[in-house]
Formats: structure tokens, C-alpha cells, sequence
């Protein structure tokens, strides 16, 4: 596993990044390359047109190989959207003993059973045959009656139980991502797909925050990624569709102009909280096709980011709310993603949800090389699914790319029209 390869493929609706990363071990790694593109194709985390995805993916790793110059090696993809379904299933399974009267020791591989005892419990039932299991997470084990359990192994009994968390994603969409990947051009294996928010959480929070509860929201281009942590454990994840491109195409349509030309105002001159925002200064505002331009007020556009910005939270905060006590989310919200980054949501989120907020960023210590374009919210994603990959027990694969043989032609043709477009 030492020296391995690991490329982490952030998909998102407003950008692609990659990050490639030598394995050294899994508080050392060095990062080879880091790329970012616009994305084109997806939205709320479902591809919308296959070709388009596939063409901003060949570009973000095709680029990334570049400034590494090195192959990609295994890929870890992000996945999210209102498709995730999750179900609380249990597992049982008795422990092997040398006598009948003595329990015999627990192992990982018998907690591995108990996990994947409540995991296919679940997926048999109804509503789940299109489905396919994405993550099993434990909530806690117990050994002969005796609960509260956090690790098991080494432990001894008769009896282990567990209550498992288990996340599925709708098999439809999660083939056209993986289709997309390959026709770019590479290959991803199906255990690959890691669940946004708990890549999300690997690069953001920390022990204190996961141990005495915590909301962290994601608020990335096309989806709001909840988890809700307490005692150590994710108990429930939620996925809002809206986020930072609602309040860009919010902006194109009260500033009559462009999309691009609405996310530029957004990133330059967002803010969040309309009452800070000097109401004299005034911004230019490019017109549509050629028209001409005209001057807004900072704080009109404030008003709209603001307007939605509550609109979102407020649909997060309805989503939530039967499923946490605020008394017991003692670290408060932590919030990260592209949008985080919008000045001064930090006091709307806290007085939507009357909780302390914390602007997070991802944790680097582990990562050696050009960190600091890193330590920004939108890049949570990335960094999370190296660290997620990084702490799997197995084996990398050795650095292979495939060149996909259906449409080569419309790829090839695809990619030059996207940088075209980027760079004119």
C-alpha cells in the first residue's frame, strides 16, 4: 500500500476537482496534484447529460495528471442527492467459543459479520432492490445484554449485536456517474462512491465536535449535505436540493445578466447579511448579449443573496428538526462548502438555527506539499475522500487509466468545445 496513488474526484454542480495524493501512510501523504474545473452536465447530484459530465471529468483528471506527472490511480468519488435513502437495521451473530460455558473472543472479522448481518437485512427488504449500499455505519454494539459498546474487538462473549446506519443510493444514478467516469476515460470502482457527507465530515470535524453533537452543513453548488452527529456517531443524514446556484440564478434574474456574470457579483461582492451593507455603493452590472450595462446597489444584491440564503436554511432547518434536541448539539453547527465562503452567512445560519456557527475548513495536517490553495470550505469535499480512502484497509490498485472505445469522437470533440468556452 506505501506509495500508492489515491485521486479523490470531487463531482459537484458548480465545479470538478481532483486531488492526487502519494499513500505514505494515513497521517502522511503527499499531495502530487491538485486540479478544478467548471462542471457541466449535473445537477443536485444527478447527471443530467452524460456527455457533458464526461468531458469535464477527462478534463479535471487529464489536467491533474499533467501537473502531477503521474497516472491516476485509484479513484474515490463523492456521491449526494434527494436518491440517498438511509434504514436502521440490526445484526446478531454468536461468537465461536472452545467450551460451552466460556465466550470466546471478538475479532474484526466478527464485527465485520455483525455489520454486514444488519446491512443484508435491510437491502432484502421492499424498496430496496434498486438500490445499492453505500456505507454500513455502526451505532454502537452490544455483547450479551451489556450496551454501549464503542469497539468490540478483543472483547468476549457469546452473543454480538449492533444497530447499523445504512445509506443506499438509487442504482440509476449512481451507474451514470460511474458511467461518466468511464467515458472519460478511466475506471472507479462500485466501493468507491463515498456519501458526501462523510467525506465531508473526515476533513472537518473533530473529535470534540463528532462526540457532543454537531449539525455540519454542506452547502456546495446544487445540494445542502446535513449530518447530524452526537456521542461519536452519524445518526442521521438529510439532502436539501438547493444551494449556491439557486442564489446565483436568483441574481442573473434580479440583476438581469448572465450566469457568469451573476456567480462573479456573487464571489466579489456577496453578502449575506443585507443590514451590513452600505446602501450608497453601487456595482457594475454587465447586461445580457451585448446590452448595456447598468449600476446596481451592493445592497440590493445582498437582499436577494440574503432572501435566499433563509429560504434554503429554512428548508434545511424544517428537514431536521424532528430528528435532533438542541440541548444535546453542544459543538453547534459546523458549515463548509463552496458557499460558505459568501461573507457574513455565518450570522444567518446562527440566527436561522440560534446556534453557534463555525466557518470550517479542512484539516491539512496530514497532507504534505501545496497545502494552502487547500484551506478553503469548498475543498472539504477532496481533502475528505483521501482521508476516507486513506483509512480503508486494503490495497491501492497500481495507476491505470482506460481509454473509453464508445464515442471517443464526441468526447474528444466535447472537450475542446468546453475549454473553448472556458477560456474565451
Amino acid at each position: 500500500m506505501k506509495d500508492s496513488i489515491i485521486t479523490a474526484l470531487d463531482i459537484g454542480s458548480a465545479n470538478i476537482r481532483c486531488l492526487m495524493v502519494k499513500y505514505k501512510s494515513r497521517e502522511h501523504m503527499e499531495i502530487l496534484g491538485l486540479s478544478e474545473c467548471p462542471s457541466v452536465g449535473i445537477e443536485k447530484g444527478i447527471v443530467r447529460d452524460i456527455q457533458a459530465v464526461s468531458t469535464c471529468v477527462a478534463k479535471a483528471l487529464g489536467e491533474v495528471e499533467t501537473v502531477s506527472g503521474a497516472k491516476v490511480g485509484d479513484i474515490f468519488a463523492n456521491i449526494t442527492g434527494e436518491h440517498i435513502k438511509t434504514h436502521v437495521g440490526d445484526g446478531r451473530i454468536s461468537i465461536p467459543t472452545t467450551s460451552p460455558n466460556e465466550p470466546g473472543e471478538i475479532d474484526q472479522a466478527h464485527v465485520d459479520q455483525v455489520i454486514n448481518d444488519a446491512k443484508n437485512s435491510i437491502k432484502i427488504q421492499k424498496g430496496f432492490e434498486r438500490s445499492q449500499i453505500l456505507h454500513g455505519i455502526p451505532q454502537g454494539y452490544v455483547i450479551d445484554g451489556q450496551d454501549d459498546i464503542s469497539n468490540p474487538v478483543r472483547m468476549n462473549g457469546f452473543h454480538l449485536i449492533t444497530k447499523v446506519y445504512t445509506v443506499f443510493a438509487d442504482v440509476t444514478p449512481l451507474r451514470n456517474l460511474s458511467k461518466s467516469i468511464e467515458l472519460a476515460g478511466y475506471e472507479i470502482a462500485p466501493e468507491n462512491f463515498v456519501l458526501n457527507h462523510i467525506a465531508i465530515g473526515d476533513a472537518v470535524l473533530s473529535e470534540d465536535e463528532r462526540r457532543l453533537g454537531t449539525i455540519l452543513i454542506d452547502i456546495g453548488g446544487g445540494t445542502c449535505d446535513i449530518s447530524l452527529l452526537h456521542r461519536g456517531v452519524l445518526e442521521k443524514i438529510l439532502v436539501v436540493p438547493m444551494a449556491g446556484s439557486a442564489i446565483t440564478e436568483d441574481l442573473a434574474i434580479g440583476l438581469k445578466t448572465t450566469i457568469a456574470n451573476a456567480e462573479f457579483i456573487k464571489n466579489q461582492y456577496g453578502i449575506a447579511l443585507a443590514s451590513s451593507v452600505d446602501p450608497e455603493v453601487e456595482i457594475e452590472v454587465e447586461g445580457i448579449s451585448g446590452r448595456e450595462s447598468i449600476r446596481k446597489t451592493q445592497q440590493l444584491v445582498s437582499h436577494i443573496i440574503q432572501h435566499r440564503v433563509e429560504e434554503m436554511l429554512s428548508l434545511c432547518y424544517d428537514r431536521l428538526k424532528n430528528y435532533y434536541t438542541p440541548e444535546l448539539v453542544t459543538a453547534g453547527i459546523v458549515l463548509t462548502g463552496g458557499t460558505a465562503n459568501l461573507q457574513r452567512i455565518g450570522e444567518v445560519v446562527e440566527n436561522a438555527f440560534n446556534m453557534r456557527v463555525k466557518i470550517a475548513t479542512p484539516e491539512l495536517a496530514k497532507l504534505n506539499g501545496m497545502v494552502s490553495r487547500l484551506g478553503d470550505p469548498a475543498y472539504a469535499t477532496v481533502v475528505g475522500l483521501i482521508y476516507h480512502a486513506a483509512n480503508l484497509d486494503r490495497e491501492f490498485k497500481t495507476p491505470v487509466s482506460r481509454v473509453a472505445k464508445l464515442s471517443k469522437n464526441k468526447i474528444t470533440d466535447k472537450i475542446k468545445q468546453i475549454y473553448k468556452d472556458f477560456t474565451s
